[in-house]
């Protein structure tokens, strides 16, 4: 597990080609240069009254109330601490003409309300895209090596006052300056637990265990880091313990080992961090406020500073208000592979470690898929039956590499507790879920049902689970993973008041159901329809594949079986950096909902499948 030395090469990455190293024709390179020579050529077509322009190797950029274009996204990745500078001339410039271009959809949430989209309208004053081109410097990890990610972005059509600008030729100058020498190069430990001392005792219980196959392991205790650390409140003193913890010892898994403490009062036995990025924002369910362990993983900046979430100091992190713009800068790339046992107490605690030290020394667990899904939404233009499509993505994915699956699918059958169950049998490597969610309730429809929910899965149907190997649960719906809900504090649950959401009763629960759970703490997107190919890989495919919390799913399975990221952690930060890289996240509040909001109970540190394997 000790990571190999970053050399001073520079690693070029394509879009959807992490860990690849890719010298495209076209590119050429000197002593601290890189120069792209980037030529367009463009398709137009007519569908349906509107004009299609198709620019190759561009993905197909869809924003509610704009026309749909084509956007070209490069990824290059330096040594951590590289400093850039980023020239670009545009050339050969034509005007089109007069043209309406085909409208985008809207975005929607996948609520237990939403279950529609439709085709928005835009004014042909409008500038689209504002500009020709742009970028962002990063930091992040990635295949557990510390990287500045440099975000190309060039715009070869634009739509200024309903006339079409095309840009034949991009000409990109990239300087470089590589560090005299690595600025994170301590390799000591592998994983921190930060736990309370209420369950100090099972923390060095799974330290040792984890010590056992070579994962180094420190553990510190939260009340230690409070009393010694400086901060504005609690959950910055942690963020700042990790930042040291990785600048000491070269630590890439964080497991924070506790949750809400019981009572009326919101208190922590590992803090939390709050974003207030608003969206929807609209009746009947607008969300200004939710949690996100994200923030713990984005530490640093692209010049390797801290990343606060705060930087104009009012102490509102992550803030986007209601009918304004982004006020805090983020980076969101994240820096280490961050994951919750949300315990609520010592019982909780003792359960999970238990569980976990089962699963990782337990022979080979069956390397089977569930795949559980329906119709979700009713759209303009197709008849996908959305949750299929996208578990069908998933099965496809591992039976690439040896696994079975077996489907819960509406078309087929009931989407139930009992049919799931039958499902898993004695257990399952994985299970897929793509629908509807609540912090208490997962549903998906029939096809073309919508007035109808299928029972899914629910807080209530936990208890009843008891198979002995325990799947990797991965919940597509809203809120399944928001750890913060009680019997005092109970939004998006319909009124009920619940000790505890799903996504973390499916991990914890005693004898049967999960080992991990994968799910969105807050509203994250929905793409809906046909609009082209979204992720920009060549091959269209549907947009609940290519784009929101379909894609972001299934970069967790895509990070498994196509990269071999083993480990549970590495596999979650895989899914968020492909989604930071293939969308403009610092620019719409649904998308930084999907990343904030994609959350993982679990040890980030787990071995997929254990050590029998």
């Amino acid at each position: 597990m000790k990571s190999i030395i970053v050399g001073i090469a520079i690693m070029l990455l394509s879009l959807n080609a992490i860990g690849t190293l890719n010298m495209n024709a076209g590119v050429g390179t000197e002593e601290n240069v890189i120069v792209l020579e980037k030529d367009f050529s463009f398709n137009i077509s007519k569908e349906n009254g509107f004009y299609r322009i198709n620019a190759a190797q561009c993905r197909d950029m869809a924003v509610p109330y704009k026309p749909v274009m084509p956007e070209y996204v490069k990824t290059y990745l330096f040594p951590a601490g590289t400093k850039l500078h980023v020239g670009v001339e545009v050339k050969n410039l034509r005007d089109e003409g007069k043209m309406e271009i085909i409208p985008s959809y809207e975005v929607v949430p996948p609520d237990m309300e939403s279950t529609s989209a439709k085709v928005t309208h835009y004014n042909d004053s409008i500038t689209y895209p504002a500009r020709w081109y742009g970028y962002e410097i990063h930091g992040g990890i990635i295949g557990g090596r510390h990287y500045t990610i440099l975000k190309l972005i060039l715009y070869p059509v634009r739509y200024i006052n309903g006339s079409v600008y095309e840009a034949e030729k991009f000409n990109v100058k990239i300087s470089y300056d590589i560090p005299s020498k690595e600025i994170l190069n301590n390799d000591e430990y592998d994983l921190l637990i930060i736990t309370p001392n209420k369950f100090e005792d099972e923390a060095q219980q799974l330290a040792h265990h984890k010590e056992s196959h070579g994962i180094k392991t420190i553990v510190a205790g939260v009340e230690s880091i409070k009393n010694s650390m400086d901060g504005r409140d609690d959950a910055e003193k942690v963020k700042y313990f990790i930042k040291n913890a990785i600048e000491e010892y070269g630590i890439k898994y964080v497991l924070l080992l506790g949750g809400r403490m019981p009572g009326k009062e919101e208190r922590w036995f590992v803090p939390v961090r709050y974003a207030n990025v608003a969206w929807p924002t609209e009746p009947p369910y607008p969300e200004m406020s939710y949690v996100t362990d994200l923030y713990y993983a984005d530490i640093y900046d692209g010049n390797y500073n801290f990343s606060s979430w705060d930087s104009n100091g009012n102490g509102i992190y992550a803030e986007w208000p209601k009918n304004g713009k982004l006020l805090d800068k983020m980076d969101l790339y994240p820096d280490v592979y961050v994951g919750r046992l949300a315990c609520r107490n010592e019982i909780e605690a003792k359960i999970m470690i238990g569980k976990i030290i089962e699963y990782e020394n337990s022979d080979a667990v069956e390397k089977k898929v569930v795949a559980a899904g329906g119709d979700n939404f009713e759209d303009p233009s197709t008849e996908y039956v959305e949750g299929e499509v996208v578990t069908q993505k998933t099965i496809d994915y591992l039976e690439g590499i040896g696994f079975t699956s077996t489907k819960v699918w509406a078309t087929q059958e009931n989407v139930n507790p009992a049919n799931i169950k039958k499902a898993i049998g004695n257990g399952a490597m994985f299970i897929h879920l793509h629908g509807h969610g609540s912090p208490i309730y997962w549903s998906t429809h029939k096809k073309d049902d919508f007035s109808e929910w299928e029972k899914g899965l629910s807080i209530f149907d936990m208890p009843l689970f008891f198979n002995k190997q325990y799947p990797i649960f991965v919940y597509g719906g809203c809120h399944t993973a928001m750890f913060n809900v009680s019997l005092f504090i109970h939004a998006w649950t319909g009124g009920m008041p619940v000790p505890e959401g799903l996504s973390w009763w499916t991990a914890r629960k005693y004898g049967g159901a999960g080992i991990a759970s994968l799910g969105y703490a807050c509203f994250p997107v929905a793409y809906v329809g046909e609009q082209g190919d979204l992720d920009g890989n060549g091959v269209n495919e549907p947009d609940c594949v290519e784009g929101g919390y379909g894609y972001m799913e299934l970069g967790f399975f895509e990070g498994y079986a196509e990269h071999g990221m083993d480990l549970l952690g590495e596999a979650w930060g895989y899914a968020q950096t492909r989604y930071l890289n293939t969308f403009d996240c610092l620019s719409y509040t649904w998308e930084i909902h999907t990343v904030h909001g994609f959350t993982l109970l679990g040890d980030p540190s787990l071995k997929i499948g254990g050590y029998g394997i």
